[in-house]
């Protein structure tokens, strides 16, 4: 499956180190995933993008991410709140929509750079603010719903927009968790017969790179289980928006100066 994935990488100009790179951030995302019940998109995509395409790297974590849900979602169904999933659904759906659609004709280069600026943003405002989520009322699930399903279309990264939805809504850890990897589960069901009908699956990079990937992310994510009650989750929080920051610093100069050349 290496030798597969590496074959069709060459051709593009990705060598042996770059996969082997890409086994290490895919662990580290899933080990963020296992501690908080997100941040495995977040966290891989826009380092994954300094190795490989975009529209290469999405579809390979959409893949993860249905895996990763399924596990996680499956053994706490008893706390999942159907009724916020039936409030945010619809206009999640709406997002999704819209977002495969950009993710398809849109040019690379822009992509990154709004991804990037959506990174700086949103990890600037966390790091910064108190940790806590406030109260929100059930019209939020409108705006956040479209927001967060264009950005998971789009770049896979809308976990966090799902989970200032469910915080302000939800107060308990355990009904939080189990909801967001439930929804997280849901869009990456949705997400894989819209990519499957837009053609991004006909990439022949994807699905031999996803199979070097999924052990990789397997690992992670069973090391983020056993990390989860040992380490405080404000550490972790901490240092994911510290890194996040300098990520997406990093994707609006990169696109930015591929841009102007």
């Amino acid at each position: 499956m290496l030798d597969h994935a590496y074959l069709a990488l060459s051709t593009i100009g990705i060598d042996i180190a770059s996969i082997a790179v890409s086994g290490v951030i895919v662990a580290l995302a899933y080990l963020v995933y296992g501690m908080t019940g997100f941040g495995s998109s977040i966290v891989a995509i826009p380092m994954l993008t300094q190795l490989i395409p975009l529209k290469t790297a999405t579809p390979i974590m959409l893949i993860l991410d249905l895996m990763a849900g399924l596990l996680v979602g499956i053994r706490n169904l008893k706390d999942v709140q159907i009724g916020e999933l039936r409030k945010i659904g619809p206009w999640l759906c709406i997002g999704l929509v819209l977002g495969v659609t950009v993710l398809v004709s849109a040019p690379e280069k822009p992509l990154e750079l709004i991804l990037g600026v959506c990174l700086l943003v949103y990890s600037t405002w966390r790091i910064m603010s108190s940790g806590e989520f406030r109260a929100l009322g059930a019209g939020w699930a409108l705006p956040l719903g479209l927001g967060g399903g264009c950005l998971t279309a789009v770049f896979g990264t809308g976990g966090p927009v799902y989970t200032i939805y469910l915080a302000g809504r939800l107060r308990d850890a355990d009904q939080r968790r189990a909801t967001v990897s439930t929804l997280i589960t849901a869009t990456a069901v949705a997400r894989l017969f819209l990519f499957s009908a837009s053609g991004l699956y006909k990439n022949p990079v994807v699905l031999p790179l996803a199979g070097w990937l999924l052990p990789c992310g397997a690992l992670g994510l069973a090391a983020g289980a056993l990390l989860r009650s040992r380490v405080p989750a404000a550490r972790v929080s901490t240092l994911l928006w510290a890194v996040l920051i300098l990520a997406g610093a990093n994707l609006i100069v990169r696109s930015s100066i591929g841009m102007l050349a």
